[in-house]
């Protein structure tokens, strides 16, 4: 009975809180190549992620980014690099496309000379 006392006390005193930190750790940056492309109708439009490897997101900035949604959109027709977290959250929402939303906190121009 002390044994199992024990080992309860362990798990509650050092697993469980640990556990609560890795949980609310946040997510690590992702990175994603494709192009730019518009869904939807004028003057409902809005910008979307197609990746080389077949995913679509809908684009959003990363708040206090230093690059605006319509800088990012001024480079469409090349190939880009996004860094940034991809929400799920809203997939299949309004004005969201099938595997969710890319927010960016970092993008290049691959193929061109700009860099942001």
């Amino acid at each position: 009975m002390k044994k199992l006392f024990t080992i309860l006390l362990f798990v509650f005193v050092s697993v469980i809180p640990t556990s609560f930190i890795f949980a609310y750790g946040g997510q690590a940056p992702q990175t994603a190549v494709g192009s730019i492309t518009y869904y939807g109708n004028a003057p409902f439009a809005f910008p979307g992620l197609q990746t080389v490897d077949g995913y679509l997101y809908t684009l959003a900035v990363e708040e206090n980014a230093p690059f605006t949604l319509k800088d990012i959109e001024a480079a469409q027709g090349n190939l880009i690099e996004f860094t940034g977290t991809i929400d799920k959250s809203q997939k299949n929402g309004l004005n969201v496309l099938k595997d969710g939303i890319f927010i960016v906190s970092e993008w290049k121009i691959l193929n061109g000379e700009e860099k942001k």
